[in-house]
């Protein structure tokens, strides 16, 4: 009952499920992804933010993929498209220096990071061990930053989330 209360109540919300094969496909905001099938929860907080989040464990604060509105990024002035080339970058930064270095320490220490680019997208990822971020860009626009959360999924499995983009 409760699985079917939820269900519901997502659908009056600005996205989308849709199960396929052996993922579950999630169209938010102007994007389509695909996470791991048979969520224990899925939930939505009705915020600026728009965040979504599944969640794959019964234990408290495990096996989450959640998904947001970024608006909270320092960015040092740049475009974020040109903020993250700047934080990836070994050469000095475009951007505000003091942003790229808060955003190095915060997202780079003792994590895998690069960036994956398809069609308009790119996506500018940072992958460590107990947490994963994902920031999605389109190229050459002014728009919208999406960030993409887990502290479960490996690297090869979030870049699956994204298999329709890449």
């Amino acid at each position: 009952m409760n699985k079917f209360f939820i269900l519901a109540l997502i659908s009056f919300f600005p996205f989308s499920l849709s199960a396929s094969e052996s993922d579950l496909r999630i169209i938010y905001g102007e994007l389509d992804f695909y996470i791991p099938n048979n969520p224990v929860v899925v939930g939505y907080l009705g915020t600026d933010s728009e965040i979504l989040i599944a969640k794959y464990s019964d234990e408290p604060g495990k096996d989450i993929v959640g998904f947001s509105l970024d608006k909270e990024v320092n960015t040092g002035g740049c475009r974020p498209e040109a903020f993250f080339r700047s934080v990836l970058s070994e050469s000095e930064a475009e951007c505000d220096g003091a942003a790229v270095e808060s955003f190095r320490y915060v997202f780079m220490k003792n994590r895998d990071s690069g960036i994956w680019s398809g069609g308009d997208k790119e996506f500018f990822y940072f992958i460590g061990s107990d947490k994963s971020t994902v920031f999605v860009t389109e190229k050459g626009a002014d728009s919208r930053t999406y960030k993409i959360e887990s502290n479960f999924l490996s690297k090869e499995r979030i870049k699956n989330i994204f298999s329709s983009h890449l």
